[in-house]
């Protein structure tokens, strides 16, 4: 542990006499790295060893930072994926602050990751021009019908508490049907 500490401020102070600007991480201390190996020893970091029980339990546990879940299931044939669409309250106050009347971009992995899952991205832009992430979205499946379901969800908690809220611009690299759904 006093190696993975030494090493942190060995790189941080070598950055910052770069003058590169501080981050969170940068504020790292020995105890951090003690209680996180700790807290990982006792299994504390999972809520659950069955991995719905453990989102359902995460979504309980966090209502604040989901703006969408669904549960993967099969109606009268018919797929619905899992989908859970997580925006905090700082990126809640990004969107409406760098969104209104800017651009939004949108862009996926298309499942490149060990469970095939796609993870969808909504950024803006700040003041100085540096990509800030204001939504994260995981499906296990994806059809045009339900990225617009997820999007037109967003659109509706956006609008809620800002009844004129409108992005001068959403770029995606996929259907027209996404662009209507935020706009």
């Amino acid at each position: 542990m006093k190696q993975i500490y030494d090493k942190h401020k060995k790189i941080w102070w070598a950055q910052a006499n770069a003058g590169k600007q501080m981050t969170r991480d940068d504020f790292l201390q020995l105890q951090d790295i003690v209680y996180l190996k700790q807290k990982h020893k006792r299994g504390t970091w999972r809520l659950h060893t069955n991995s719905t029980l453990f989102i359902q339990s995460w979504v309980c546990v966090h209502p604040n930072d989901v703006f969408y879940f669904q549960y993967a299931s099969e109606v009268m044939g018919i797929h619905v994926p899992f989908t859970i669409g997580i925006q905090t309250p700082t990126q809640f106050q990004a969107v409406h602050q760098f969104g209104q009347n800017r651009l939004i971009f949108m862009d996926a992995t298309f499942g490149t990751n060990d469970v095939k899952y796609h993870l969808f991205t909504l950024m803006v832009f700040d003041f100085h021009q540096i990509g800030v992430p204001v939504t994260w979205v995981i499906m296990n499946w994806q059809t045009c019908e339900d990225l617009v379901e997820w999007l037109s969800a967003l659109r509706a908690k956006l609008i809620f508490h800002m009844p004129n809220w409108k992005p001068s611009c959403f770029i995606v690299d996929d259907a027209p049907q996404e662009l209507q759904a935020l706009w």
